[in-house]
């Protein structure tokens, strides 16, 4: 025969209600009601406030307000950034990031419009630049957004130290086949699948996995690295007024160009740099340039070449410009729903 003992009872940790800023009161309100709520359940013995992270996680889709509930008006991509934005004000923090998105769904970053916001949010994902439609005006609205993070994600746990004798762990490598370590496989050919004539191309593309380490499953998207044009990279390197096998990092010059940066739409960061290396008028437009405005109607199409060659006779460090440029970002494909 089993004893079966019942374990010690100890008394339960009671929960103090946090009321979050999406609570639809004002803030004389809310902090009545906390201060009202703190008072009632502290008077009881061993009760304990909620940390603000345990209540925002506590309290995360709770609310009148309803993160989920609210219809996402802006979820529309014929809105311009700025109505977008106006729709979800006063919204919480991942709802106003979802309003900043380009709002096509399209699966280019690797989520949907409203799971990218929410990754941003809470701290997994901390590439702001991964909306390719919403281009520079969509990281320019992020960065302001994660600003009010205060460096800290929304839903961010308090780290504990290791002790000094806890040996230091290398940093883990991203699953094999992800945009942070891409695998390689092999093109074995395509075929056109529609008729001559009509709108849209569209192709059966094959590609050899075997002896590539990565797996297919059902739904996955399969991404692809591009190449900079090699023409494109010798005149940015003319426009450096740089040698190609200049060391970056252990690579040279041209490699970086080719293969680790973008070299489209010119980043506010680079107009940052030149900034800083011209002075009077030249410097004033490119302040106005990384500001987002567009001092002589050409802000649009400034590609890396093109701001360089806004500003002749500029040299800046090739290694300072690198770490300007945002890094090349794979192209994303959906593909068939069973292997073949």
């Amino acid at each position: 025969m089993t004893l079966q003992t019942r374990p010690p009872q100890t008394a339960p940790r009671a929960v103090v209600p946090f009321l979050p800023e999406s609570a639809p009161f004002t803030p004389e309100q809310r902090s009545w009601l906390n201060g009202f709520f703190a008072g009632v359940f502290s008077s009881d013995v061993g009760a304990t406030s909620l940390s603000p992270a345990e209540s925002a996680a506590l309290l995360a889709g709770a609310g009148p307000a309803g993160e989920e509930d609210d219809g996402a008006p802006w979820h529309d991509a014929a809105l311009p950034l700025d109505e977008r934005m106006a729709l979800a004000e006063g919204k919480p923090l991942p709802r106003r990031m979802m309003a900043a998105m380009a709002q096509q769904d399209c699966g280019q970053c690797g989520y949907l419009c409203e799971s990218y916001s929410k990754a941003i949010a809470d701290g997994t994902e901390t590439k702001l630049n991964l909306c390719a439609p919403g281009g520079k005006e969509t990281l320019r609205m992020l960065k302001q957004l994660t600003a009010e993070m205060d460096g800290t994600p929304a839903t961010a746990s308090v780290a504990v130290a290791a002790p000094p004798s806890a040996p230091l762990s290398a940093p883990l490598l991203a699953p094999l086949g992800t945009r942070e370590n891409p695998g390689e496989v092999v093109f074995l050919g395509r075929s056109r699948l529609n008729k001559a004539g009509s709108e849209k191309e569209t192709w059966h593309v094959e590609f050899d996995l075997a002896g590539s380490g990565i797996e297919y499953r059902v739904g996955d998207s399969f991404g692809l690295f591009p190449v900079n044009d090699p023409a494109l990279v010798d005149a940015v390197l003319a426009a450096l007024h740089a040698p190609a096998d200049f060391p970056i990092n252990e690579k040279t010059l041209h490699d970086v160009l080719a293969r680790e940066v973008c070299l489209g739409a010119a980043p506010d960061a680079l107009f940052h740099l030149i900034s800083y290396i011209t002075g009077g008028a030249r410097k004033a437009k490119a302040k106005a340039l990384a500001a987002g405005e567009d001092p002589d109607g050409d802000a649009a199409t400034l590609d890396v070449l093109a701001a360089l060659e806004k500003f002749p006779g500029i040299r800046p460090d090739p290694e300072a410009v690198i770490e300007c440029l945002e890094p090349l970002q794979p192209r994303l494909y959906s593909i068939s729903s069973s292997p073949l």
